[in-house]
């Protein structure tokens, strides 16, 4: 018993300090004392509950903190029966003041002042008559039973506490929201600084006049300030919150703020008098209006108005202060002197209390200032908060240019209008995507601030809703990184109309919470995020006051997906508000502790803008020029428009940043981009600004300077057909070529507008016409746009780029005479001479060789880099440029580096991977991210940036980081210099017997580089390229392999290609290619067609509908039937199993040769459904047809070895096998023929297969041109081989010449014989179709005029003597005198033209009785022979004009649409000054008026169209006028009834006037897609 006594006095005890308690304490106290439950505990947290708050509840104040009754009841009940509470402690407000006088926070005298002050006010109180509306508060009773009206007015069960507006603030975005509670009581002075509350509700206000309304609202102010100012302290009145429920938020609705300012502002003079009008005016400040938004956050049309008093020490001093009142009921007004008693201001003029108040003055003066003193000690300083503030954005960086992060998704709630005028900051962070809570944020919020001068894509969260497919489909199908993803989270309004409305917290949570859930879990994926670091930043514009916010529930989502704070800021704007945020996550589990780590509160919003945009301009000139023409600048505003697809380098880049005014800063900065440049990384701007401003040494100028320059030049002041121009910069990797590249850039910065091109958009070509015509006009004229473009995969992608640049303009419709773009392709080559070559007149080479002259420029420079940095021996690139690319220094380098390395530690594991990746794909990486996941370190923790390199030991010397932009934006790691890596190959295998095998092997073992499904990811494809890219000489290479180099190597070097492969494949379980190259390997390499046969159905299987793969599959049986064939021939005789065997090798191969053709056929089908292609021009997969045509040949060797077959038999092309069996004494029943008749069907079709696929290939080379010149070097090389081909068939199957055609003997043959003969002959002459006719206008042979004579006798003897004449060989014998007389205009074989025109009628006659059928002979001789001669007056052929090459334009869809997009049709015939045949004239009868020109420079006049401005051009040919609309020009025949005959453009860019311009002239060309106009000119 004893014990327990003694106990419940040391309770007692500890209860009397109770007053000082924190609210962690009562929080504690309430669960392990009071015994309640947590969840009831923590809403108490929450609200601020703090010892000396503790003593002041009441029942009422727990219900409408939310807390049950039972709870409540049992709260009260501990606090009573513990003497925390008297009895009476809540039966009566009034004494409730009392207590809060004893407020725990107070100490020494100014605690004893205020508990005399409240003992005091007391006994006035006591003796009060005031007026009821003064006494605030109704007297409840512990025990009594609260109505459910004064717990939530019976409409708002669920209201929310929240804090109130920030005292003495005018700027910060705090709204409320109406029905939430104001957290705080309405009290006495406290500690003098924190403000005492009043509410008003000011709302019964019927029938009262709008100064009656007004005299109220001021005499409740003054009356509430006076009382303020006489007990000195700080105070609020709130009107438009009500008292019952205490602190519920209405709101007033207010007409017009200013009359409430101006009333105040005027009769303050009428409630104060002489010198105290002063005082009052300085202590009183301006009504401050607060919007209240409904629980949806939209606005609901009413303000809180709140007065805040703040009576300063030094202006109060020692004086009281009494003010007079309105009485409406006498209209008189009376003196009065206030003083705060309790939770009312009291009158106390007159009264005995006066007296007794007046004494206490100077110690209640005194009590003010010390109040003010220890408060200003107890403010946090905000000196190192905006240092704080870079640290967390950068990742422990000063700049966000080396920031740690490379995205950033921002989340933000409501923003008032008057911050947006502090959002510039947002500006100057790479926004992966913007969260916004505001509804309003696009007609008045930071989406319409952003807009202003930024781009951003609006979206609900529904659309990264992923349905189908992985999350990597969903991320690439959306194009995240285009532009900035802003995703309304609680209604708004996208681009397409769609509207959502704002939802309450409630109704969020149970319609929307699931949808933002999702698409941040969508965001926060590792297949989203890719190589690069993501920072999530939540601004708070406003305050956060409900639990359920969805701005709240919005951080906890992102904390649990990202596991933890380390990738989360906040920046809360606004006094209060942090306090709030950190409470309402601290009851939802987050530490306190670990959110302060994590937010910055004590900055204002213009703090933040300050502090952010200075971080980011210390680079940046702060007024970016463009050069514009005649020596103009122009102010470049808005650089979002190229943002995503260029970097633009402006006239005064580099010049009038922050940096360069700090001379310390600066210094270090230099040196810092200098070493990252001579150590092997990227050239930038500031390297040629260094050293235009005499910072640093001349520039080092390579001998190629001066021709490169002069090109660039020569070309943009020549007038040409085309807008967009090419200038190659062939170079070999790591000689300069990109620096050579940037440097012309930067001294030609004000003759061009210069930019490089970063990414390739999808609106690449809006893109770059705005910078075009930036600032411009077609009035004002354009400066040319010198675009870098850099290590492009191709020469195909660069004509691509032009094409869709040309495109652009075209569109735009924009005046040019010289070229409006120059792209200067520098593009990587290991034969840089021999590449440019393809086209000489426009290219430039570097090699890995300097001059002498460059040798003793880089000696120079030497020295001045030496007086600059201490120790520049590891300046590899640049020192292994000054040593001329010697291998004994690179090889001296790489040992010393490499020496005593721990071959199996993790970091020599990464080097040794990079070194493999480097060498053989020059431009991989490993991300930053993944070689400190892999090497388990983190360098944001440090702040260290080189952490990650310093981990890396003795190597750390040949490696660097860069930084990545394709696809994402992130940072890498590589080794310094190609060529390093390559000696570093070399001396792992001979010092560490580490041999490439080994490495990649391993490479493909390491999970963690392969955990992403993203079909772009960087490194997965930089590793399949290793394994699978072929080098070709058309694409720069030195040779054409039949394998990737690394491949080609370890076959040389190691012989152990097939478990390399073998784990590639079983890595990429979904890679078709890796199995192709298996399967290659395989029947190439190994002669092992069973393993080949299994891969290539293994990657048939995972690619079903590849055309390359099929073609794969074809060649292995392809292969072994020549391998047995070859082998076969050294042998006497073949066995018929052999036989058997060689025929179903041959139709196996046969049969997937013809599946590769349709499914090429089909691939192109595919692409012209889906959007123009982004990355690379396709090429048609003729593969197919020749491997067709190869297996044929092989398997004809093979049956002319069955004793049986001749030449004659296999001729017989109606059956062979029924032809054999029809031959005297042959055994049809021996085992040959046996082996030979189920093949019978392959058999017989042999010669026409074969027939058809040279057909294919004859139409593909003649009827069509590639787009570039590199392609026609690959495609010379297949029609050399498809000639030879064709040689040996026609040996076989039409061996007649013209010679025996013409023999006296063989006139007296059979006429069927003779007909028989003339068609094998044509065929044998490839003149048996419209394409091997027309290719006879491209040979240069002499005997080619009387080989096409010979075939004009041919077709005439086909078609006069011969009954059963075929349309074909009618349409033929028309083209075939086309070409003769183009030929040899002189020929006697020549028929008359109108004798063509009457043959070309029956075949026309014959074609339209089939109206859908598809032909393109009969009609693209008709847009030929009747072509209208006169003007004026058309015959009837000729009206039909428009007709026929309507059926033209729709059979060439048909039959050739799929190649025409991977080349362009071309012109057989242009229209001449002449008649009749002599009308049309062909390619090289123009060339012929330019004999002494040599090729390469009349290939150029072609190739730039300056040809059609030569003056023997313009004589020999005819100009037409048209009109253009849209893309089509048509020409007007006829005078009475004129009829329009439509021509396209040869190229789009030729409509270079637009639609406006109607009238044009240009030149006519015949294909066999349609008309073509060429040298268009307006008129």
């Amino acid at each position: 018993m004893e014990n327990a006594n003694t106990e419940k006095k040391e309770k007692l005890h500890v209860y009397q300090h109770i007053e000082k308690w924190t609210k962690e304490e009562v929080k504690q106290f309430l669960i392990e004392d009071v015994n309640i439950d947590q969840k009831y505990a923590e809403i108490l947290y929450s609200q601020d509950v703090t010892g000396s708050t503790l003593k002041l509840l009441t029942k009422a104040d727990l219900v409408d903190m939310s807390i049950p009754h039972g709870p409540a009841v049992q709260i009260i009940h501990f606090l009573k029966k513990h003497g925390i509470l008297t009895e009476s402690s809540d039966q009566a407000m009034g004494q409730e003041g009392n207590e809060q006088c004893l407020d725990g926070k107070e100490d020494g005298k100014i605690a004893k002042e205020c508990k005399k002050y409240g003992s005091l006010n007391s006994n006035i109180l006591q003796d009060s008559e005031m007026e009821p509306i003064e006494n605030k508060r109704e007297v409840k009773t512990a025990d009594e039973n609260v109505p459910e009206q004064s717990l939530s007015s019976s409409q708002h069960p669920t209201r929310n506490m929240c804090m109130p507006h920030p005292f003495d603030n005018f700027s910060d975005g705090i709204r409320y929201t109406q029905h939430n509670s104001l957290n705080i009581p309405e009290t006495g002075p406290l500690n003098l600084i924190d403000p005492v509350h009043e509410f008003k509700l000011l709302t019964n206000t019927e029938g009262a006049s709008e100064e009656n309304i007004k005299m109220k609202f001021s005499n409740e102010v003054f009356r509430f300030a006076s009382a303020c100012m006489n007990s000195r302290t700080n105070g609020t009145i709130h009107f438009g919150v009500r008292d019952n429920p205490h602190g519920e938020i209405e709101g007033i609705k207010v007409t017009k703020q200013e009359a409430y300012i101006d009333h105040l502002n005027q009769y303050i003079e009428k409630y104060f008098v002489g010198v105290y009008i002063r005082t009052a005016k300085a202590c009183i400040k301006g009504p401050r209006f607060v919007e209240v938004l409904l629980p949806n956050g939209t606005p609901a049309g009413t303000f809180v108005i709140e007065v805040d008093v703040i009576p300063h020490s030094s202006i109060c001093d020692t004086k009281y202060f009494s003010t007079k009142m309105y009485d409406f009921n006498s209209k008189s007004w009376s003196k009065a002197v206030f003083i705060r008693d309790g939770a009312s201001s009291k009158n106390i003029e007159g009264t005995k209390e006066f007296k007794t108040f007046t004494s206490t003055l100077t110690s209640l003066a005194d009590s003010r200032k010390r109040a003010e003193e220890e408060y200003k000690l107890k403010q946090k300083k905000t000196t190192s908060e905006g240092l704080k503030l870079v640290s967390l954005l950068t990742g422990n960086r000063d700049l966000l240019d080396y920031s740690y992060y490379d995205y950033y998704i921002l989340v933000t709630n409501k923003c008032l209008p008057s911050q947006t005028s502090h959002l510039d900051f947002l500006q100057e962070i790479k926004w992966f995507a913007v969260l916004d809570f505001d509804s309003e944020s696009e007609m008045n919020g930071v989406l319409k601030t952003y807009q202003k001068n930024l781009n951003a894509k609006i979206h609900f969260p529904y659309h990264y809703e992923n349905k189908v497919g992985s999350v990597a489909e969903q991320a690439e199908k959306l194009n995240l990184r285009q532009e900035t993803n802003w995703i309304f989270c609680n209604g708004g309004s996208d681009l397409k109309g769609n509207k959502e409305l704002p939802l309450d917290p409630t109704l969020w949570q149970r319609d929307r919470a699931s949808e933002v859930r999702k698409m941040i879990s969508f965001l926060s994926h590792k297949d989203v995020k890719q190589s690069g670091k993501f920072l999530v930043v939540f601004i708070l514009l406003s305050r956060v006051e409900n639990p359920l916010d969805p701005f709240a529930e919005t951080f906890i989502t992102f904390y649990q997906e990202l596991k933890g704070l380390e990738d989360m800021v906040c920046i809360c704007i606004g006094t209060g508000t942090y306090q709030r945020w950190k409470d309402l996550l601290h009851a939802r589990g987050i530490r306190e502790d670990e959110l302060s780590n994590k937010c910055v509160s004590n900055l204002t919003l213009e703090m933040v803008n300050g502090t952010v945009t200075r971080a980011k301009s210390m680079t940046k000139s702060s007024r970016r020029l463009l050069p514009s023409v005649g020596g103009s600048t122009t102010l470049l505003k808005k650089e979002e428009d190229f943002r995503e697809a260029l970097e633009i380098l402006c006239e005064n880049e580099c010049r009038d940043t922050g940096i360069e005014k700090d001379k310390e800063q600066f210094k270090k900065f230099m040196k810092e981009r200098e070493k990252y440049f001579y150590r092997g990384g990227k050239v930038s701007w500031w390297n040629f600004y260094f050293s235009s401003e005499n910072y640093t040494s001349a520039f080092i100028k390579r001998d190629r300077y001066e021709n490169l320059e002069n090109l660039i030049v020569s070309v943009s002041n020549s007038a040409n057909q085309s807008p967009v121009e090419i200038v190659n910069l062939y170079h070999h990797p790591g000689c300069g070529g990109t620096t050579l590249a940037m440097h012309i850039l930067w001294n030609l910065r004000k003759q061009f507008r210069c930019a490089v091109l970063k990414n390739k958009t999808g609106d690449f070509g809006t893109q770059l016409t705005t910078l075009v015509t930036y600032g411009a006009n077609n009035n004002s004229g354009y400066l040319p746009v010198l675009l870098l473009v850099d290590d492009f995969e191709d020469q195909e992608n660069i004509y691509l780029l032009q094409k869709e640049i040309e495109e652009a303009i075209t569109e735009k419709c924009i005046l040019y005479v010289n070229p409006l773009v120059i792209i200067l392709n520098c593009m990587r080559s290991q034969n840089p001479d021999e590449s440019s070559t393809i086209n000489p007149l426009n290219s430039i080479s570097l090699t890995k060789s300097l001059s002498y002259k460059e040798q003793r420029a880089f000696d120079q420079k030497l020295k001045d880099i030496e007086k600059m940095h201490q120790n520049p021996d590891n300046f590899y690139s640049f020192m292994i440029m000054k040593k001329n690319f010697d291998p004994k220094y690179i090889e001296k380098v790489v040992k010393k580096t490499l020496h005593n390395l721990n071959i199996a530690s993790k970091p020599a594991k990464l080097v040794y991977y990079l070194t493999l990746l480097n060498s053989y794909v020059g431009t991989s990486t490993l991300s930053i991210s993944l070689c400190e996941e892999f090497l388990g370190i983190n360098s944001r923790e440090t702040g260290n940036k080189d952490r990650l390199i310093e981990k890396m030991g003795i190597c750390s010397s040949i490696l660097m980081y860069v930084q990545i932009e394709e696809y994402t934006r992130y940072r890498g790691l590589r080794i310094v210099n190609q060529l390093i890596a390559q000696a570093c190959l070399t001396e792992f295998k001979l010092t560490y017997n580490l041999s490439k095998s080994e490495i990649i092997l391993q490479l493909l073992k390491e999970d963690l580089f392969y955990e992403t499904s993203l079909k772009k990811d960087k490194l997965i494809r930089d590793i399949q390229t290793l394994l699978i890219t072929r080098q070709r000489k058309e694409q720069g290479d030195e040779l054409d392999t039949l394998f990737s180099p690394l491949i080609e190597a370890i076959q040389r070097e190691e012989k152990s290609v097939e478990s390399v492969l073998k784990e590639a494949c079983t890595r990429f379980k979904k890679n078709a290619l890796i199995c192709q190259v298996l399967a290659r390997y395989f029947y190439i390499k190994e002669k092992k067609f069973d393993l080949a046969l299994i891969w290539a159905k293994e990657a048939r299987r995972r690619a079903p509908h590849n055309s390359y793969i099929s073609d794969t599959l074809g060649r292995v049986f392809k292969s072994q039937l020549r391998y047995w064939v070859d082998r076969r021939v050294k042998s006497a005789s073949l066995t018929a199993e052999e036989l058997e065997h060689f025929l179903d090798l041959a139709q196996s191969a046969s049969q997937d040769f013809r599946i590769s053709q349709q499914e090429a056929e089909n691939e192109h089908n595919e692409r012209l459904q889906c959007q123009k292609l982004k990355s690379k021009l396709q090429s048609y997969n003729t593969s197919g047809y020749l491997g067709e045509i190869e297996t044929g040949l092989y398997i004809i060797d093979v049956l002319m070895l069955v004793p049986f077959i001749s030449k004659e038999v296999l001729q017989c092309r109606e059956n062979t096998i029924e032809h054999l069996s029809e031959i005297s004494g042959l055994n049809i029943d021996s085992k040959m023929f046996a082996a030979l008749k189920p093949y019978s069907s392959f058999i017989n079709d042999l010669q026409p297969n074969l027939k058809r696929a040279f057909d294919f290939f004859e139409d593909y080379f003649v009827f069509f041109k590639t787009q570039m010149n590199e392609k026609e070097i690959a495609e010379a090389n297949i029609y050399k081989k498809v000639q030879e081909c064709f040689t040996k068939y026609t040996e076989i199957f039409c061996d007649w010449n013209i010679d025996q055609l013409r023999s006296q003997q063989f006139s007296v043959c059979p006429l069927t014989q003779r007909v028989e003969a003339y068609r094998k002959m044509v065929e044998a002459s490839k003149a048996d179709s419209f394409s091997g006719l027309l290719a006879y206008l491209h040979k240069d042979h002499r005997n080619d005029d009387s080989e096409i004579e010979d075939i004009v006798y041919a077709y005439a003897f086909l078609c006069k003597e011969n009954s059963q004449v075929t349309l074909k060989e009618k349409q033929n014998f028309i083209l075939a005198n086309v070409v003769l007389n183009c030929i040899n205009p002189k020929s006697t074989e020549l028929h008359h033209f109108e004798e063509l025109r009457i043959q070309l009628l029956s075949v026309l006659n014959t074609v339209e009785l089939e109206p859908n059928s598809y032909c393109v002979e009969p009609f693209f001789l008709a847009s030929l022979l009747f072509w209208p001669e006169n003007t004026k007056q058309l015959n009837e052929d000729s009206k039909k004009m428009e007709h026929y090459l309507i059926r033209l334009s729709e059979s060439f869809r048909k039959l050739y649409g799929t190649v025409h997009h991977s080349k362009q049709p071309l012109a057989h015939f242009y229209l001449a000054k002449g008649s009749g045949l002599n009308r049309f004239v062909h390619k090289r009868k123009i060339d012929q008026l330019f004999s002494s020109l040599p090729e390469q420079k009349l290939n150029s006049l072609w190739q730039k169209g300056n040809i059609w401005k030569e003056k023997a051009v313009r004589d020999l040919l005819l100009p037409l006028d048209g009109k253009a609309e849209g893309t089509t020009i048509y020409v007007n025949y006829g005078s009475n009834e004129p009829f329009k005959i439509p021509v396209q453009p040869a190229l789009s860019c030729l409509l270079k006037n637009g639609p406006n311009i109607q009238r044009v002239s240009f030149y006519l060309g015949f294909s066999i897609a349609g008309l073509l106009a060429y040298n268009i000119q307006s008129l």
